[in-house]
């Protein structure tokens, strides 16, 4: 018998699919742990029931990225998915999140008032279209989202949809956000840690001086952040933007802290990569409202003013993803 050629999922497909096994039901327990799920092609394509040889593989541990980034895609797997249980809620509850990092700014979704059990099927065809399916305990049918494009800007992105798709050696989407925006939200969060701490209101000499860039060169005494502020941070971000910060990772010269481990450093592409560190760090917009009470209206303007001639702002995303984002259960 001739080679037979595997099949293209297209989005539509992919969707049928993503539907399908999300209809099969669960095994007992709550949280179940959550699990990869192959679907491979033979010669001939042997097939069950419900279209599909599947093989299903576990992801338990602490990290399910750390275990996928070991795993191994054949190349008679035509889509790969990863099945994990959670919490959702409602669109109109999530504004709390930045939809360009997935990071929340609120508390998590399983004390979220309006919370839900929810089944997710991370779905990824070898040919790059991505399906999402979603299946609350109380629904009979799951919600799927589909594209022909997982790599496309506005593609689900996260640890998974990016592991996924790393898995079948696909590229992910790029990250919209630059370095220079990853050392202002650590600024701004440094400054609200230590005005927390202190309890009374900082002038900008102290907000300028924890900046990264003039943590790094106040012993030095080349540079007055309070008034070369604009043009340190934008030489940090030259030298440590997302190129250089993901060597230093897989290198493994820096360890911990906002960095992923050498093995996933070198697993991810660069929009995976910085995702994953931006997961770390709260965004802009989380930590600017918060600085009202504790800094007064120049030192403010004076943040702002800074933000800006660094292309930045605080405000929320124009746009972001549609449809119900899950969260895994702790």
């Amino acid at each position: 018998m001739d080679q037979l050629d595997p099949p293209h999922l297209d989005a539509a497909a992919l969707a049928d699919v993503a539907g399908t096994l999300l209809r099969l039901p669960a095994r007992p327990g709550w949280p179940e742990p959550p699990f990869l799920v192959a679907l491979p092609w033979g010669d001939p394509w042997r097939v069950d029931d419900f279209g599909f040889d599947l093989e299903a593989r576990p992801l338990s541990g602490d990290d399910a990225l750390d275990v996928l980034c070991h795993q191994q895609a054949r190349p008679e797997w035509v889509a790969v998915g990863a099945v994990v249980e959670g919490w959702t809620v409602p669109p109109a509850a999530t504004e709390d999140v930045d939809w360009r990092t997935l990071h929340r700014n609120g508390p998590p979704l399983r004390l979220h008032p309006q919370r839900r059990r929810v089944r997710t099927l991370h779905l990824v065809a070898r040919d790059g279209a991505v399906a999402l399916a979603l299946r609350s305990h109380a629904d009979p049918e799951p919600q799927v989202h589909a594209c022909d494009d997982g790599g496309a800007p506005d593609a689900p992105t996260g640890p998974l949809p990016d592991g996924l798709r790393r898995l079948l050696g696909l590229p992910t989407p790029a990250c919209p956000v630059p370095a220079v925006e990853l050392w202002a939200s650590l600024w701004l969060a440094a400054v609200a840690a230590r005005a927390d701490r202190w309890g009374a209101r900082l002038g900008w000499a102290d907000v300028a001086a924890l900046h990264p860039a003039a943590q790094m060169l106040q012993p030095s005494g080349l540079v007055d952040p309070t008034v070369d502020l604009v043009e340190v941070g934008r030489a940090l971000a030259l030298a440590r933007g997302w190129e250089a910060l993901q060597l230093a990772a897989i290198s493994g010269v820096e360890r911990g802290g906002l960095l992923p481990p050498p093995h996933v450093a070198a697993w991810a592409d660069a929009g995976m990569f910085a995702r994953l560190v931006l997961r770390q760090v709260a965004p802009l917009r989380a930590s600017r409202p918060d600085l009202g009470e504790h800094l007064d209206h120049v030192t403010l303007a004076r943040i702002d003013t800074v933000l800006g001639a660094w292309g930045l702002h605080a405000a929320p995303p124009a746009g972001r993803p549609s449809g119900p984002r899950p969260e895994h259960a702790a």
